[in-house]
């Protein structure tokens, strides 16, 4: 059982702490074995395994947020990326600018420029941060590849264990 699983891990839960309030949310992401989410007033809670500090949420007003292996990263109501969590391979390195939306993979994580390019940092060992040049709408990335749909609806990948046609 999964969530029992997940219940049995040291400090662990399910579901957002009871009480915590507001108990309405704008957004929610998963991570390896903890969750985050964007409460109604933009502050995020973040819930289940805090081993490498992934769900001691920083204090502020978020957008958009994303949980990765044991790192998460956040887009702040200015439009700039605050990250947290385990740092081993540098994915908690968030860079500077202004940014839109953004994805955390295992040990990375990208990001839509609000010029709509892709800036991507983290582990490389398989080139999963090295992203292509171009204007992007979306990028989602995974364990050790990412992918974006481009401005003109045509997909792109890089890192490792990806394939076209």
């Amino acid at each position: 059982d999964k969530l029992g699983y997940l219940q049995g891990l040291p400090g662990g839960t399910t579901t957002p702490t009871a009480g915590t309030e507001p108990s309405t949310y704008a957004a929610v992401t998963a991570g390896i074995f903890y969750s985050c989410a964007i409460t109604a007033d933009g502050t995020i809670t973040c819930w289940g395994d805090n081993s490498s500090g992934q769900a001691d949420a920083p204090s502020g007003k978020y957008k958009t947020v994303a949980a990765g292996g044991r790192h998460s990263c956040a887009i702040t109501t200015n439009d700039t990326i605050t990250c947290w969590g385990g740092n081993w391979e540098g994915q908690t390195n968030s860079p500077s600018g202004k940014y839109k939306t953004i994805t955390a993979g295992y040990v990375h994580s990208c990001a839509i420029a609000t010029n709509d390019t892709i800036t991507c940092w983290g582990y490389n060992r398989t080139g999963q941060t090295d992203a292509p040049d171009g204007k992007y709408k979306t990028v989602t990335t995974s364990g050790v590849h990412s992918c974006a749909l481009a401005a003109d609806d045509t997909i792109t990948c890089w890192g490792r264990f990806w394939r076209t046609g």
